[in-house]
């Protein structure tokens, strides 16, 4: 693994850089915007469509195979980026002198926390899906997840922390890119709550479609139907939680930012194809398990995308370039 610096070229490539950064934002918008339209006006359709053959009377939960193992598994890219986050700062603080090298235990903690969270998280579907999610506050369940968490860390310590501390200048940026790439999915339960949009696998369960709400507005399902004691998880589908976890696969944008060997054409491209085909393929498969819109998976994939755009800014290049002003600075 190699680093590789920012490209120099003077104020004439500084400017070609910020043309083709506008138009890119340009099409970038007009893009979501029509696909935002499309979405405000057939989302109810375009669920009917893809979820009304997945959805049987009296259950939640879809009956596809397909549309369950991206229900368990589709989250995993924050957790496995959170994961490796964690690592790369538990190893970073390690090597720090003074009172910051105590901090290794606190982000050490953090990397048990989170691989113990991956697990508990597809854990969570899977009993919930199979109706027994009491199971998950079970005293040996905690201990098992616990075991796991502890032991990955361990693993990815062990194995993997000497090339960590030999790569920090590299990985550091990354990491705290992911760091609140991933933090920001915060925003999703943020917004879930006040807009309390009701799943269309609820409507579908209670066989009425008259609580469908668009994206934009507020929805007073979860007011109204109080009285019948419906799980508040039926009420948080705008946006898409598992949409945005999934768009953290947009992590392996920064790669070329990174890595020489993926500085070739095609692996510039295969850092963009994967994770639009790996999101693309967890948010239709929400919406054919009923879980989620078209207009919630667009919202929820793009805010994660933008998000890794935002933090690869800050972080790989304003930080970097700041970083090596001052190292120019020392050497003269």
């Amino acid at each position: 693994m190699l680093f590789v610096p920012p490209s120099g070229g003077g104020m004439e490539s500084s400017m070609s850089d910020k043309k083709r950064q506008a138009v890119s934002a340009a099409g970038f918008l007009a893009v979501f915007g029509v696909l935002l339209a499309l979405a405000t006006r057939f989302d109810l359709d375009v669920s009917h469509m893809l979820a009304d053959r997945n959805l049987v009377a009296s259950r939640y939960f879809s009956t596809s195979i397909l549309c369950n193992l991206v229900e368990i598994a589709g989250m995993a890219p924050i957790w496995v980026a959170a994961t490796f986050a964690a690592s790369v700062l538990t190893v970073y603080f390690h090597c720090k002198k003074g009172g910051l090298r105590h901090l290794r235990g606190f982000f050490f903690v953090l990397t048990v926390a989170v691989s113990a969270l991956l697990l508990r998280d597809m854990l969570k579907y899977s009993l919930m899906i199979g109706g027994r999610e009491e199971l998950l506050n079970a005293p040996w369940m905690i201990a098992v997840l616990l075991a796991f968490g502890l032991t990955v860390s361990s693993l990815i310590l062990k194995l993997a922390g000497e090339r960590i501390r030999q790569n920090m200048g590299l990985l550091l940026p990354f990491a705290l890119a992911i760091v609140c790439a991933c933090c920001c999915h915060l925003w999703i339960e943020v917004i879930k709550n006040p807009m309390g949009r009701m799943r269309f696998r609820a409507m579908h369960l209670i066989d009425d479609y008259s609580w469908f709400t668009p994206w934009y507005r507020p929805g007073s399902a979860r007011q109204l139907l109080a009285g019948q004691g419906l799980p508040g998880d039926y009420f948080k589908s705008f946006p898409s939680g598992h949409t945005y976890a999934a768009s953290m696969s947009y992590l392996l944008i920064l790669f070329p930012d990174l890595f020489r060997n993926w500085k070739t054409g095609r692996r510039k491209v295969l850092s963009y194809v994967i994770p639009v085909a790996y999101t693309g393929f967890v948010a239709f498969f929400r919406i054919a398990a009923g879980a989620h819109f078209f207009s919630d998976v667009l919202v929820g994939g793009t805010m994660g995308f933008v998000a890794v755009q935002v933090f690869r800014y800050i972080f790989l290049y304003r930080l970097r370039a700041r970083i090596e002003k001052c190292g120019m600075k020392a050497a003269a």
